[in-house]
């Protein structure tokens, strides 16, 4: 039983420390990387404003998009919307 322990010991520290200089710069090197690549993330998850942003232009392009694949739909459609708000300037001011 003690061998066992023993041997999951050893593995333990093969794995936990690094064996040469070399690997100990490439072990540092990796968690700089993940540390950065953590970091990166943090931020862009904390920063409300450009999340905020970054939604706004992606819904415009969206937008865009439709406008321009639809121009007759979208000209019809806003010539209506005129319409109905010039008639309801229209009855206002005759009220």
């Amino acid at each position: 039983m003690s061998t066992s322990s023993t041997s999951d010991e050893s593995d333990e520290s093969d794995n936990a420390f690094p064996q040469t200089v070399e690997q100990a710069r490439t072990d540092i090197e990796l968690t700089r990387q993940e540390l950065g690549e953590t970091a990166r993330e943090l931020v862009q998850r904390l920063n409300v404003g450009y999340r905020a942003k970054e939604e706004f232009q992606d819904r415009s392009q969206e937008a865009l998009r439709v406008l321009r694949a639809n121009p007759v739909a979208v000209s019809a459609g806003g010539g209506v919307i005129a319409l109905l708000l010039g008639s309801l300037l229209t009855w206002k001011l005759k009220r």
